[in-house]
């Protein structure tokens, strides 16, 4: 069997559009992979804050699970569509654990010292303008 040129370039013209093609389809590929990266790490961080459901979405989607991921989307809209207190209780978990963070650092506390000092009102029972004395003596004694 002999390969004429046209045969040679033929087969040339093969191999490097299949070249081609498996470089793209690994490009892609790692486009994907990458995604799923960004979304388990991103689980992982917003579950150290203290969410619970969208993490858990989040890894559904890192490993491909589409199926997980379309009962936790019904999970999530029953949850903030099924009224606030399941939001709220959400959310309260995130903020104590990020105060606990902030409560860590000196620096964290000196901003959580200056923002309640920024929120106190005259009005509030912690501030206190004037205390009364207690009497000294034996009047006072009596009571």
């Amino acid at each position: 069997m002999v390969l004429s040129l046209s045969h040679l370039v033929v087969l040339a013209l093969v191999v490097l559009v299949g070249w081609l093609a498996a470089k793209w389809l690994f490009q892609k590929d790692t486009e994907v992979e990458n995604r799923r990266r960004g979304a388990a790490k991103l689980a992982a961080a917003l579950k150290a804050y203290g969410l619970s459901k969208i993490p858990d979405f989040l890894i559904d989607y890192s490993v491909g699970d589409y199926s997980g991921m379309a009962e936790k989307m019904t999970a999530l809209a029953e949850m903030f569509l099924g009224g606030e207190q399941h939001v709220i209780a959400e959310f309260d978990a995130v903020f104590e654990r990020v105060l606990a963070q902030k409560l860590l650092t000196e620096a964290g506390r000196a901003l959580i010292a200056a923002k309640l000092g920024d929120a106190v009102k005259d009005t509030d029972p912690s501030v206190v303008k004037s205390a009364p004395t207690p009497a000294v003596g034996p009047a006072s004694a009596k009571a």
